[in-house]
């Protein structure tokens, strides 16, 4: 049984930890887990929420992700609805020597983690 739960109302994204390399992870639409927030899965759709929630579930599993769960999105701007959101969107602020997750992804792009898949 799913230990998700999904409380918000509006779009919703399913976020997590890689667990090997630790970055903040979003499920997208073919159903990996990418570091690019803008690449992240939004849905309001019971049924696909439930699909997302499954495969965050499997992931965990597979030892892919850590800690999957569901987050509000704004439905006009399409950016995390809370603070504390938007800020793990960025990556840390500072942290000596190496680059913010911002910089990774103008320089190298987005990391993606798992194999791709059609709706789980």
């Amino acid at each position: 049984m799913s230990t998700l739960k999904h409380k918000g109302k509006g779009p919703q994204a399913l976020t997590a930890n890689g667990l090997r390399t630790g970055p903040v992870v979003y499920l997208s639409a073919d159903y990996t887990w990418n570091t690019a927030f803008e690449n992240a899965m939004l849905t309001e759709d019971p049924l696909v929420i439930a699909r997302m929630s499954e495969a965050g579930d499997r992931d965990e599993e597979e030892n892919l992700i850590v800690g999957p769960y569901f987050i509000d999105v704004d439905a006009e701007t399409h950016l995390p609805a809370r603070y504390r959101e938007r800020f793990r969107a960025q990556g840390p602020s500072y942290d000596p020597g190496k680059p913010t997750y911002a910089e990774l992804l103008m320089k190298d792009g987005a990391q993606v983690i798992g194999q791709q898949r059609e709706g789980n």
